[in-house]
């Protein structure tokens, strides 16, 4: 009897415990290393910055309604040779993040590399995102988790955001 208690509790436990099938991709044009939890997609699009088109890109993957992403937005060469306005374009970047959840930016926005949360609102409802910036000589990189506050995925976000390697 007892096994069969152990069995019946464990089946309820796996059956309320995401489905994370962790896998290693390079994406970003092979500038990104990453442990996602599914099979990630990727979709592209160009965007505007202070007169450059940037070809973005973004490689998510979805687990119980919480977004895994590694986006990846090439420089335009002029902004390869000014690091002033790369920077200006990565700190756009990090406040559009706050922004679009409808937070104001903060005073001093989060360091390059230094992983940092936001809690705001989507149409869909409250929202965390945890996220980190980086900057090279060549490119915008985001790892970005997203999920409604009350279920967001803590542990697996860790373990995501841990996981990018900046390969180039």
């Amino acid at each position: 009897m007892r096994f069969g208690l152990i069995v019946v509790l464990a089946g309820l436990l796996l059956g309320c415990t995401p489905n994370y099938n962790w896998r290693e991709a390079t994406v970003a044009d092979g500038a990104v290393k990453a442990f996602f939890p599914d099979r990630p997609l990727t979709q592209q699009r160009p965007l505007e910055y202070s007169g450059h088109e940037v070809l973005f890109s973004l490689a998510t993957a979805t687990v119980d309604q919480a977004v895994f992403a590694v986006a990846y937005a090439p420089l335009p060469e002029p902004l390869r040779h000014k690091p002033e306005q790369a920077r200006e374009f990565a700190l756009s970047v990090v406040g559009s993040l706050y922004r679009n959840l409808g937070v104001a930016e903060p005073a001093e926005l989060p360091k390059e590399g230094v992983p940092f949360i936001i809690d705001g609102v989507s149409p869909q409802g409250s929202v965390r995102m945890q996220a980190v910036v980086w900057l090279t000589e060549h490119a915008l990189i985001e790892g970005i988790v997203t999920a409604d506050q009350a279920t967001f995925p803590q542990q697996q976000a860790e373990q995501f955001l841990q996981s990018l390697e900046v390969i180039r």
